[in-house]
């Protein structure tokens, strides 16, 4: 896997040494601070910068007001944008996670209302990048941090028209923002924005038009009025009969099925479901009425397609599966629509990147005092959980390779002494040993408490980066058992 760094110095200073924060000297404590976070990211800050002087750098970094969230985190994301997947072809996949903290530790400066206005805190906007091609993560694309606001009261207490909602800014223009963040792709690569029923809007689609990007998206509602593709693109609002993409769809037969993994939930247990697929094109028309932006920057219509997963005979009690997901790809037989709904079946990922987040690097239990000691903080976090996440694709993608070509030396070194000490049959020395990454990556999780039994599967990150932690503190030892005295 060539998007991930073992070496933890190594990996800071790649990720952190370009951050521009108006002085040399910020930017190598950032990257030594970096270090500190990934070998423990658990821990609280003091726990993870041990001695007081680096506890007390630290502190004041996070409070420098040239170290900012966008400062921290942009260099990552120009890095993930550049960087390719062998085909060439990136998802990449959106989602918003409301960052709260305890109502109980008091009012922090500068943070908003979460949840139903009782928590504090903000909001994280995340594009995730990911090969299509396989299960590698290569980084953020683009990140946005934001606040959420009241919606304003009118002076004579009535509700605001529909024509002064769209002219007001709205939390949903965070989707298409971010799509602006992300920008082009590179020449050689495509992006395929892929995002829940919260983008579904025309301006989302309009964005990622203007960049020429192609998007896989989840509709909302289905009686959303759709012109037919005809032969022509609609110059005038009646130069077709309009219907609903749900009367679109209806017209079309299901065709092939196959097996979607269906992840679990707090009511069910993780299943698989038996689908089948229809598509059909259409001509989507820009809403009346509709925000600034879109009247300046939105064409009329948007050609794309609408494919509908549908499962059937679902397990008793069990709500059925049903996706409609608009995509710009033209759909012109099953292969090709079972490939949009593969792709959009890989959202969950960035799921997994938020647990990482929030249980990985306790992102919500940090105790900085201000709104904007935490915005920095997180910005550190959010690289750090990208790489906690990476960890459980490196022996996905080559487990063959030899884990000396991946990982530090040193880290298999102490790895293979330790684990194989008190077995009999490991004779030989490690160098001999010729241990592939896969073999080296289950012999870390055990350290973390993976147990390695057949019906275990695959070790996940949270396992990996408990036994990282303990395999540092090893070297660590080692290292300082070394020494000689005197």
């Amino acid at each position: 896997m060539e998007s991930l760094t073992l070496d933890v110095g190594q990996w800071s200073q790649e990720q952190f040494g370009l951050c521009e924060l108006g002085d040399r000297r910020r930017s190598e404590r950032l990257v030594k601070f970096a270090t500190q976070v990934a070998s423990n990211p658990s821990a609280s800050t003091p726990d993870q910068t041990r001695a007081w002087a680096d506890c007390k750098a630290a502190y004041r970094l996070m409070d420098c007001d040239d170290v900012t969230f966008e400062a921290i985190i942009e260099p990552h994301c120009r890095e993930t944008r550049a960087r390719s997947s062998k085909s060439g072809r990136s998802l990449i996949i959106h989602d918003t996670t409301e960052v709260s903290f305890s109502a109980q530790r008091g009012p922090i400066e500068g943070l908003g209302p979460t949840g139903n206005n009782v928590r504090q805190g903000f909001h994280l906007h995340t594009a995730l990048k990911i090969a299509d091609d396989c299960e590698e993560i290569l980084g953020i694309a683009g990140q946005l941090l934001f606040y959420r606001r009241p919606v304003p009261k009118r002076a004579d207490g009535k509700r605001e028209t529909a024509l002064q909602a769209k002219r007001r800014p709205r939390e949903s223009e965070v989707w298409r923002r971010l799509i602006a963040q992300v920008g082009a792709a590179p020449v050689g690569q495509s992006f395929v924005h892929v995002c829940d029923r919260g983008a579904d809007n025309y301006e989302v689609y309009a964005q990622a038009l203007s960049l020429n990007a192609d998007w896989i998206i989840r509709a909302t509602h289905l009686h959303r009025k759709v012109r037919p593709l005809g032969q022509q693109k609609p110059d005038r609002p009646q130069a077709e009969p309009r219907t609903t993409v749900q009367q679109l769809l209806a017209d079309k037969m299901l065709q092939t099925g196959y097996e979607v993994d269906v992840p679990a939930t707090k009511k069910n247990a993780a299943r698989k479901a038996r689908v089948q697929l229809r598509w059909a094109s259409l001509w989507m028309p820009r809403p009346s009425p509709c925000s600034v932006w879109a009247k300046r920057h939105a064409p009329a219509f948007i050609r794309m397609t609408a494919v509908e997963v549908c499962e059937v005979n679902p397990p008793r009690g069990v709500k059925p599966l049903r996706w409609v997901l608009y995509t710009r790809t033209d759909v012109p037989d099953a292969k090709a629509a079972r490939q949009i709904a593969h792709d959009y079946a890989r959202r969950p990922t960035i799921e997994d990147y938020h647990k990482g987040l929030k249980t990985g690097c306790r992102l919500k239990e940090r105790q900085y005092a201000t709104a904007a000691r935490l915005e920095r903080v997180t910005a550190v976090l959010s690289i750090v959980a990208v790489r906690l996440v990476q960890t459980r694709c490196v022996a996905r993608v080559k487990p063959e390779r030899p884990a000396h070509e991946i990982a530090p030396q040193e880290w298999v070194k102490t790895l293979y002494e330790h684990t194989t000490s008190h077995s009999p049959k490991y004779t030989q020395r490690w160098t001999e040993a010729n241990w592939t990454i896969s073999e080296f990556m289950r012999r870390l999780a055990g350290l973390g408490g993976f147990l390695g039994r057949k019906s275990d599967g695959v070790p996940g990150w949270i396992t990996l980066w408990r036994g990282v932690s303990k395999l540092l503190l090893l070297i660590e030892g080692r290292r300082m058992g070394s020494k000689k005295c005197g």
